[in-house]
């Protein structure tokens, strides 16, 4: 039936003068770290560590702290992709062991320092398009051990010819941690990370989606968060998150969890704003913060409906963004 539906489209694309599109390779066609890597603007990975460990200390004309912890976020999302995305190139960097040109393996490849032995299938759907899973086990373990750890999909994007455009396309991945946890020396958390990301071309806008709802230690309710970038290369762009998260952990009577978001947006010149809003758990109404911050990531703005908040700057002069926009996630 696959066979039949292949051959009516492909002479569909024949009679309407469509171009064929080229077959991608199975290594080609896995993603490569950069596919789902989000790009902020900023000076230096060092300087959002070092604002971030004094970020409680901001005031006008020091580094926007809204924006340190967009930064820092960004760069803990980076860290799950890198890990995940560098895992399959790992293994694929080796010939794989098989290929007949609808399904490649490559492993079992064992990693000595680990102590775990890894196994990866990819199946071409399309010209174009693949399914893969990234399976492993420990060093020594029964082959009905295995566990697949990463699952995923990817398209590889294509021009008007039909010709792949390396280092772009769409897809996602999954991340199972419950599975992960079973192997040598990881963590011992459990639930599930999906990642969705598009970047069609090298002028099209980057997209990627995040969801996550994990286990930490011995937790009966998952830690749940949800992350939307969005960036237009060398232009304007946006990154949003939300948590769930206790905001009053200092007083033992309010233990319910408020849904925490921010949404920062910045101009291509890196000046940008954050608009941030805690709801729900033990709140009467929402909280709100706004801020904004120059090319130099300074601080040029700051209000909220909370009373005893600090405030400065107006938003009319000292905003690149005017209007808030906050998450609705």
């Amino acid at each position: 039936m696959k066979k039949m539906f292949g051959v009516l489209a492909s002479l569909s694309l024949a009679a309407c003068g469509g171009p064929e599109i080229e077959t991608v390779s199975f290594k080609d066609g896995l993603p490569s770290q950069e596919m789902a890597k989000l790009e902020v603007p900023t000076e230096s990975t060092q300087r959002i560590h070092q604002g971030l460990a004094h970020v409680e200390q901001t005031l006008r004309g020091d580094v926007s702290r809204t924006w340190l912890v967009t930064g820092g976020t960004v760069l803990s999302v980076n860290g799950v992709t890198l890990w995940t995305l560098g895992s399959l190139n790992f293994v694929a960097g080796f010939e794989p062991t098989s290929d007949d040109g609808t399904t490649a393996v490559w492993g079992p490849h064992t990693n000595e320092w680990e102590g775990t032995t890894w196994k990866l299938t990819a199946v071409r759907t399309a010209p174009n398009a693949f399914r893969y899973t990234l399976e492993a086990k420990a060093r020594g373990a029964a082959d009905s051990e295995y566990a697949a750890v990463i699952t995923g999909s990817h398209t590889v994007a294509v021009d008007e010819n039909g010709k792949a455009i390396k280092g772009y396309g769409e897809g996602r991945f999954d991340i199972d941690y419950d599975k992960a946890a079973r192997l040598p020396h990881q963590d011992s958390k459990k639930g599930r990370v999906s990642f969705h990301y598009n970047r069609p071309n090298p002028t099209a806008a980057v997209t990627v989606d995040v969801d996550l709802a994990e286990f930490v230690n011995d937790a009966s309710v998952p830690d749940t968060a949800a992350y939307r970038y969005s960036q237009v290369p060398g232009g304007e762009g946006s990154f949003e998150f939300a948590v769930d998260s206790n905001i009053h952990w200092f007083d033992p009577t309010r233990i319910a969890l408020e849904r925490w978001s921010i949404k920062s947006r910045w101009t291509a010149t890196g000046a940008g704003r954050a608009d941030v809003r805690a709801t729900g758990g033990d709140l009467a109404s929402p909280v709100t913060m706004n801020e904004c911050w120059d090319t130099n990531f300074r601080s040029t703005f700051m209000d909220g409906n909370v009373a005893s908040q600090l405030r400065w700057g107006s938003e009319s002069t000292d905003c690149a963004i005017i209007g808030a926009s906050y998450s609705t996630r």
